[in-house]
């Protein structure tokens, strides 16, 4: 078998909005949403309630989807799981990205019940960001940047001084 049985994709969601991600109906909606744009059906959704966590599982036929909400981290980890490969996992990541206007999103992509490979289960990662998202990787970078060129400017004004001095 050269093809695997099933996939197991986890999604990280990061800086998702307060509401989309803090009540339990607007997560139930949103994931039945997003099995609707796939064209799936689902069984039986199921939400668990805790202190600082919501956890919401739906099931259907060869797959599951499982999400952990932590609204005061303002992140989701969501698990599909695929047995038939004919569920659009991805298709239901974007639908959800859109759902909990998450600013990144990581995924990693693992193959199961792969019979006909003999490497080792090495997960595929991909990461996005938004837009939002690339301004304030680049705004840091910059201050780095600048914070290294002022100690490096200050100690080469040092030497230089300290070379003019013996030249006196």
């Amino acid at each position: 078998m050269s093809e695997a049985l099933g996939q197991h994709l986890l999604i990280d969601f990061y800086a998702c909005l307060g509401e989309s991600v803090s009540s339990p109906i607007l997560l139930q909606e949103s994931l039945a949403t997003a099995m609707e744009v796939a064209n799936q059906h689902i069984d039986e959704i199921s939400c668990q309630v805790m202190d600082d966590e919501i956890v919401l599982i739906a099931i259907a036929p060869h797959f599951h989807v499982c999400l952990h909400t932590y609204p005061e981290l303002g992140y989701v980890a969501v698990d599909i799981y695929e047995f038939n490969n004919t569920v659009p996992a991805t298709l239901l990541m974007k639908e959800l990205k859109r759902a909990f206007h998450a600013e990144k999103v990581k995924a990693t992509s693992i193959r199961r019940a792969d019979f006909g490979s003999e490497r080792d289960m090495k997960p595929r990662r991909r990461t996005t960001l938004t837009a939002l998202g690339r301004v304030n990787r680049t705004r840091i970078q910059i201050k780095q940047t600048g914070t290294k060129l002022k100690s490096t400017g200050t100690k080469v004004f040092k030497a230089i001084t300290k070379q003019n001095k013996k030249r006196q």
